[in-house]
């Protein structure tokens, strides 16, 4: 047995693990969403499910990522160029995505968007074509993935930065201030 497929299998455990954590967040969120408003096309989301996408991202494609970034220069260079793609775009993700703070219940309000899903399909195709990816590391299909799968790397890892910081700042009106302790 080789190590790749030890890992794999490792991998795919904690993915299934998370996934299981983050199912239980999500019902949760969704029994709470009755004490809180939303608007059409929201919805409100535990932090700590904001917080395992990146990790999921990670456990999915690091691996591809790293065995590409290593590869020579020229890729080392267009992960970092993916890198801040990934950056704006999460940048711009946060701002439209985020609606306000739910302190009470460490929760967010977010606006649904489609680029979740798109993201979602890109994480998936990777990790279809890692394989190929693998035993094909030179040419412009290379590069060309090395930079989608940078993008794919960090843009949930800087989105939930931002969240984040939204998340800690946001005390206005619009959020949903923390219950205040007896004294």
């Amino acid at each position: 047995m080789n190590s790749s497929s030890n890992s794999g299998g490792a991998g795919s455990i904690v993915v299934l693990a998370l996934l299981i954590v983050i199912m239980v967040l999500v019902r949760r969120g969704r029994m709470n969403t009755g004490n809180v408003p939303l608007n059409k096309g929201e919805r409100i989301r535990p932090l700590l499910i904001t917080l395992l996408d990146p990790v999921l991202s990670l456990i999915i494609i690091g691996p591809i990522f790293w065995h590409l970034t290593t590869t020579n220069v020229n890729h080392a260079i267009i992960a970092v160029v993916g890198g801040v793609v990934g950056v704006v775009i999460a940048w711009a993700r946060a701002k439209v995505m985020f609606v306000r703070a739910v302190h009470a219940s460490k929760s967010v309000v977010l606006r649904r968007s489609p680029a979740e899903y798109a993201l979602l399909g890109l994480l998936i195709v990777l990790r279809l074509v890692e394989d190929s990816i693998k035993h094909n590391r030179v040419g412009v299909e290379s590069i060309v993935l090395t930079g989608l799968i940078s993008l794919a790397i960090f843009e949930p890892i800087a989105r939930t930065s931002f969240i984040v910081m939204k998340y800690r700042t946001n005390t206005g009106p619009q959020a949903t201030p923390p219950p205040e302790s007896p004294q």
